[in-house]
């Protein structure tokens, strides 16, 4: 058989599965100070992986943006980017992103379904925070227990949970410290995402047009959802 028809065969196979896939997303999440890592890993069957680090965000003194150095790793080998993000093009986002809320009939209905099928397979948050006043310390600790409690009834009420949480905050009194370190993982079937996309955009054809041609505010940017 031709080797090009072996391609084509594989080709159509691995559409077949894909939708039966299970993708997993780990996040890994690390401010301690003024430094920043972010990672995010998507894998499938732990053997084809890809990674996306974003280890450095600063403010650029140049303009009101923020710098970021952004750099992947996959089977292809690896590349690295420096880009920056505006506080218009962020305000910008929100403002698209509210008006994606406001237009697609449902889209809270399609995206808590969608979670209901997202599996929570690691949360560990631990934070450290402190400061010279005692009761100061005391509070923001309660705070932040408080905010944690808050996410943490979220994402039970919206993903299954298949292991116990590891929340932790830990208080340093009469010391400023601010530390937090995040990492999750989430596992979900590619064909529940794909169907989740299709039915949002079902939904956009059905509603007003988000985007217009007379609409000069649009102009340049775009939003993916």
């Amino acid at each position: 058989m031709n080797i090009f028809l072996w391609i084509l065969v594989i080709l159509i196979l691995l559409l077949l599965i894909m939708p039966f896939l299970k993708l997993r997303v780990l996040v890994t999440y690390l401010h301690d100070g003024k430094n920043d890592d972010l990672s995010l890993q998507f894998s499938i069957f732990r053997i084809i992986k890809y990674t996306l680090n974003v280890p450095v965000i600063a403010v650029d003194k140049e303009s009101p943006s923020i710098v970021y150095e952004e750099h992947t790793d996959s089977a292809l080998g690896g590349t690295e980017r420096k880009q920056k993000f505006t506080v218009d093009e962020f305000l910008f986002d929100l403002r698209k992103f509210e008006q994606l809320l406001n237009h697609v009939v449902g889209f809270h209905t399609i995206i808590r379904k969608f979670l209901k099928k997202v599996s929570m397979l690691k949360l560990r948050w631990v934070t450290q925070i402190g400061a010279e006043d005692a009761a100061l310390t005391g509070s923001s600790s309660g705070a932040v227990w408080m905010i944690k409690g808050n996410v943490l009834g979220i994402i039970s009420n919206y993903m299954r949970l298949k292991t116990a949480p590891e929340i932790e905050v830990i208080p340093y009194f009469q010391q400023i410290k601010l530390k937090t370190s995040l990492k999750c993982m989430v596992s979900f079937r590619i064909g529940h995402a794909i169907l989740a996309g299709i039915k949002v955009l079902r939904h956009m054809k059905k509603g007003r047009a988000l985007f217009s041609k007379n609409n000069d505010q649009t102009a340049g940017r775009d939003i993916h959802v």
